[in-house]
């Protein structure tokens, strides 16, 4: 019993690759840990950022148009250094150092995690993918040149090349004992969905602060996806605080650029530990998404980096078909790793170094960062950085330029 291409994670990585890929294999399988579930869930307000290079792709796919929930544009995009000016210094001083806007292209769209999930088990429906459902996958080695994944739930395909989507706690990027780096656990990142006073005009905002960055990412009316990163034991105490006492420390951290703000639903909160891999893997195993690359969420760019392992994925399998080549034939895997060691290296780069200047370094350091971004907005490089943040830049392939893969 053999297949092609394995893929490993039902989640958005895992499936949205199983999707992709299809379109450059007619032998790709999905396995899943839990059972898929497509039916769109409202009691789950996480949502995802995706960049406009990421919008041209799930247009190709077709998945865009079937979003349950409209997408939400992101016109502007508003960076601050410390905490919010109060009172004199609050009319005197402008706040936000950096903006970008633009309301006839939008940089990015942010999108509920449920609404998309939804889209990409209903286009996975229609393509021709095998799903195995529930399968514990806890290792892999390579038997007669194919790739052989343990798993105590039942019996899988011999596979010519396994896709890793299983996470940032990756039980695949283990048991392969490839070189990786992950950060010890400093801080914690918390989630939630607030309601607004005031409207954010499609607005991102981000402010860092001493002891990491707050971000608010437009999710409807008068609606904000929050993204808050403070150090683990902070993070402990808010997250076991009444609502009325995590709105109160919000609306301090955050300012009144907004009016007052109240957190609606739950709050979730996850460890922050990126992950960085030299090699993305072998010539029968890659990893993509969170298991080869966990980034700080302060740039929103973790899906981002996902879409474009799966576009730059599917031409290199395309192209290794056009030669004769299996998915699994080392040319893939040399392939793969040239098309993403630069943007997941600056990506990697630009995010850990940021956090590490603006949480840990000394104040004068982060003030003369600050004194930078005031200076970038009034550079050249302010439009270099508006095309890095809209994709298909630092990565190209056919589905981020909205074709299928030849």
């Amino acid at each position: 019993m053999e297949s092609e291409i394995g893929i490993v994670g039902g989640g958005l990585t895992g499936v949205m690759m199983a999707v992709a890929l299809s379109h450059s294999s007619d032998s790709v399988t999905l396995i899943t840990k839990a059972q898929l579930l497509p039916k769109y869930r409202q009691d789950d307000n996480r949502t995802t950022t995706i960049h406009a290079a990421g919008k041209a792709m799930l247009e190709a796919l077709g998945i865009w148009e079937n979003l349950p929930k409209p997408p939400v544009p992101v016109t502007r995009i508003m960076v601050a250094e410390g905490p919010s000016p109060a009172g004199l210094a609050e009319r005197r001083q402008q706040d936000f150092g950096l903006t970008w806007h633009d309301a006839e292209q939008p940089m990015a769209y942010v999108v509920d995690n449920a609404a998309l999930l939804d889209a990409l088990c209903d286009n996975l429906a229609t393509r021709s993918v095998r799903v195995i459902q529930p399968a514990t996958v806890t290792g892999i080695e390579t038997v007669a040149g194919k790739a052989r994944l343990a798993c105590a739930d039942r019996e899988l395909p011999d596979f010519d090349l396994v896709i890793a989507c299983d996470g940032a706690k990756s039980p695949l990027r283990d048991s392969s004992h490839l070189r990786h780096f992950t950060a010890s656990h400093r801080q914690t990142a918390i989630v939630g969905s607030l309601r607004l006073e005031r409207d954010h005009d499609n607005t991102a905002f981000q402010r860092f602060l001493p002891d990491g960055p707050i971000a608010l990412m437009p999710s409807g009316d008068r609606l904000a996806s929050l993204v808050w990163t403070m150090p683990k034991t902070a993070a402990d105490t808010i997250m076991a605080a009444s609502d009325d006492a995590f709105n109160q420390a919000c609306n301090a951290a955050f300012g009144t650029q907004l009016g007052a703000m109240e957190i609606i639903g739950a709050r979730l909160a996850w460890p922050l530990q990126p992950t960085w891999m030299p090699r993305l893997g072998t010539d029968h195993l890659l990893f993509a998404g969170d298991a080869g690359h966990h980034l700080h969420p302060l740039a929103g760019q973790g899906y981002n980096l996902a879409l474009a392992d799966a576009a730059i994925l599917a031409d290199c399998i395309s192209r290794a078909h056009r030669r004769g080549l299996a998915a699994g034939h080392p040319s893939v895997r040399q392939d793969y790793q040239r098309g993403r060691q630069v943007e997941i290296a600056a990506m990697t780069a630009v995010t850990s170094g940021l956090n590490m200047i603006m949480s840990y370094a000394p104040n004068p350091v982060a003030k003369i960062a600050g004194m930078g971004m005031s200076l970038i907005n009034a550079s050249p490089a302010k439009n270099l950085f508006r095309s890095i943040a809209r994709g298909n830049v630092l990565a190209r392939a056919s589905l981020l330029s909205g074709r299928l893969p030849d």
